[in-house]
Formats: C-alpha cells, sequence, structure tokens
C-alpha cells in the first residue's frame, strides 16, 4: 500500500455454511503523496443468496463514497472530516441495503454487519454495526474496540445474562442492530491516534466466535508474515468446528 501498511487478509466458507455471505475489502485511495487507506469486513444474514447481496452492497456504498470523496480532495474541493465520511457512508450503505430488502419478497429481513477502519494523517477511524469486530494491538496488549449489536450482548449488560451463558445461549446469534434491517441505523464511530507499531485486526463471528482474542494476539506474536497469521487463524476456526463463514483482516503500522 502506498502508506507503507503491511496487510494481511482471507475470507473462507467454513466448514457448514453452502455459501460465503461474508465480504471484505481492503483499498488504498491516493490523496495527494500520500493515501486514505480503508478496510472493512461485513457478515450477510437473511438466507439463500440474500445475505451475500447484502454484505455485497455495504461494500460497494464504501467503494462508491470513499472515491467519491477522494476524488473531491485531490480536485481542490473542501470536504467533511473523515469520521463525517465514515458515518455518513454507513448510513448510506443501510439505505441502499433496506431498499433490496423492502422491493422483493425473497430478500425480505436480509441485512448485514459492517465495520470499517479508515486511515489517514496518523489518525484512525472507526465506524460499526453489527457482531462483527475491531481489535488493537498495542504494546503486546489486544483491545476490543467495538461493542457487539447482539441481543445476547445486551443482556449481558443488563446483567442478566453471565458471559458463560451467553456463549450457548440459543439467541447468541440474533442481531438487533445491522445494516438494512431497519429504514435508519445509528453507527458506532470513533476516532483516535494510531502509532507506529500498531495492529489493527478486523473479524466477523465465525472468526472470533471460535478463536479468542488471546490465541490471535499469541499467533502476531509468533509469525511476522501477517498473511501467515490470518491464514493460520482461518484453520484454526475451521479446525473448531467452521460453524459459520469466516473472515479476516491484519493490519500493521510499521
Amino acid at each position: 500500500m502506498r502508506s507503507g501498511l503491511i496487510v494481511g487478509h482471507g475470507s473462507d466458507v467454513g466448514r457448514v455454511r453452502p455459501l460465503n455471505e461474508d465480504y471484505h475489502r481492503v483499498w488504498s485511495f491516493p490523496v495527494g503523496r500520500a493515501s486514505l487507506d480503508l478496510f472493512a469486513v461485513a457478515d450477510g444474514m437473511g438466507g439463500a443468496a440474500a445475505g451475500e447481496v447484502a454484505s455485497k452492497v455495504a461494500m460497494e456504498v464504501l467503494d462508491e463514497s470513499f472515491r467519491r470523496y477522494t476524488d473531491e480532495i485531490n480536485a481542490g474541493h473542501t470536504v467533511v472530516p473523515v469520521g463525517s465520511l465514515v458515518d455518513k457512508a454507513i448510513r448510506l450503505a443501510n439505505r441502499r441495503v433496506y431498499a433490496l430488502a423492502t422491493s422483493s419478497e425473497r430478500r425480505r429481513g436480509m441485512g448485514t454487519t459492517l465495520t470499517c477502519l479508515a486511515m489517514l494523517g496518523g489518525r484512525g477511524y472507526l465506524g460499526h454495526v453489527g457482531d462483527s469486530r475491531a481489535f488493537m494491538v498495542r504494546r503486546d496488549i489486544i483491545y476490543q474496540l467495538t461493542k457487539d449489536h447482539s441481543w445476547v450482548e445486551e443482556q449481558i449488560e443488563k446483567g442478566v445474562l453471565t458471559e458463560e451463558e451467553a456463549q450457548e445461549h440459543e439467541w447468541r446469534n440474533l442481531i438487533p442492530r445491522a445494516l438494512g434491517t431497519r429504514q435508519q441505523v445509528v453507527p458506532d464511530l470513533a476516532d483516535f491516534d494510531v502509532r507506529p507499531g500498531d495492529i489493527y485486526v478486523l473479524s466477523t463471528d465465525g472468526l472470533h466466535g471460535l478463536v479468542e482474542p488471546e490465541e490471535i494476539l499469541a499467533e502476531l506474536r509468533a509469525t511476522r508474515d501477517r498473511q501467515h497469521v490470518v491464514e493460520y487463524l482461518l484453520a484454526r476456526a475451521n479446525e473448531r468446528g467452521g460453524h459459520d463463514n469466516i473472515t479476516l483482516v491484519v493490519v500493521e503500522v510499521p
């Protein structure tokens, strides 16, 4: 990438699902002599091919929004801050997916998670809806940057369920907040300094539902090649059942 970031990424259908309804993308948009880098994962839902459509549309909207944004910058026009762009792009993706879901009986109820990370000028901009996740590794500690928008997570916060009960609960895959399931969505947003040595990890629940954060950290420590890290962790999730599609993006700041 123009920014010199070290990236590994991959996706696997897993061992149970007939289709891969996850989508992920890695972009680097030129901005003068620098670049606006963007990473995203999406986990579609809705059955048949509907989930695949939802996650793909989310990626297409991100591509369209960021491409237009950087074109405006390079043309010398005034633009909104990157954090506002992330917010607007996610809301637009929601409207596009919702329109498709309500225009066809076959696609009714479809939706997708979306977790994306943009980087420009030493700052990171995070946008998140659903139960995909973003992690940051800094000084050998792994932090979860996102909160799952899941029913069980809500119950944990209320003290109704414990972490252990949530892991086996029959409604653990119920996602109250996702793209396309309602006319409007409010994404979680954050921005922060990006420091040399940081490693950022984006994953769908097919990965982090079977591989603990500490295991991700251990593999990042043990293996310098970030693509090898991704391939190893995808294989580990498959070894443990691969009950869902599995997607992972790893980004290291040199």
